[in-house]
């Protein structure tokens, strides 16, 4: 094994670049959609459930979700909590494969939305 020395003015500069390559990889880990809210329609279409489903699993408290004027509203993060916390096939993968198919599914209708606009 070599040991390799190095000024310290370079060492903190590999430092300061080692950090910043840790914030990228962690903003690569995205949560942005997290906060973003479906309606019923667009949740029901997300899960592959129907309306009185949904309807079910709120009256039951098994997922979040907020009211305003009699619309229904979750957030992505609440979606997954409520997989999370259901998952009978709970492997990593699974879930990360199933957001996937939802982030695609939500960008997709939100393009064809702004289309119709």
């Amino acid at each position: 094994m070599k040991i390799i020395t190095i000024p310290e003015e370079d060492w903190k500069l590999l430092n300061e670049r080692i950090k910043s390559i840790n914030e990228y990889i962690q903003k690569l880990d995205d949560t942005s959609y997290d906060s973003l809210w479906l309606n019923n329609h667009e949740v029901c279409q997300y899960l592959h459930i129907s309306e009185k489903t949904l309807w079910r699993m709120r009256s039951k408290g098994e997922i979040a979700y907020s009211r305003i004027y009699g619309q229904y509203y979750y957030t992505i993060g609440a979606i997954k909590d409520m997989l999370n916390a259901n998952a009978i096939q709970s492997n990593d993968a699974f879930v990360e494969e199933l957001m996937e198919k939802g982030k695609s599914y939500i960008q997709k209708a939100r393009k064809l939305n702004k289309g119709n606009e």
